[in-house]
């Protein structure tokens, strides 16, 4: 008897421990892309990407147009795991709060 009930609880652990699962890894996922993005954008603020020059408008450099592909391409996938997973990515900021300040 114990042994059905053992079995059956288990059957119906298995879905929810594949949710579980699913959702600690996206929110693995979601805080290592929230402290890549940050860090990016730290570095286009830094160089000045963007803000407008009082003198004329200069062309990018090669180093910077990758930092603004990167930061583009770090933002689709940043919109399309938060359209997958919502609560998973409000997990990751809050922990990509903790670790990174």
């Amino acid at each position: 008897m114990i042994t059905i009930i053992a079995v059956s609880a288990a059957i119906l652990a298995i879905p929810l421990m594949a949710r579980l699962l699913v959702a600690a890894i996206a929110t693995l996922l979601g805080a290592a892309l929230v402290i890549r993005s940050r860090r990016i954008a730290r570095h286009i603020l830094s160089r000045g990407i963007g803000q407008p020059n009082s003198r004329s408008d200069r062309k990018l450099s090669r180093a910077e147009r990758r930092l603004l592909k990167q930061g583009l391409k770090l933002a689709l996938d940043q919109t399309e795991l938060r359209s997958l997973f919502p609560q998973s990515m409000v997990r990751a900021e809050i922990w990509a709060n903790r670790l990174v300040p």
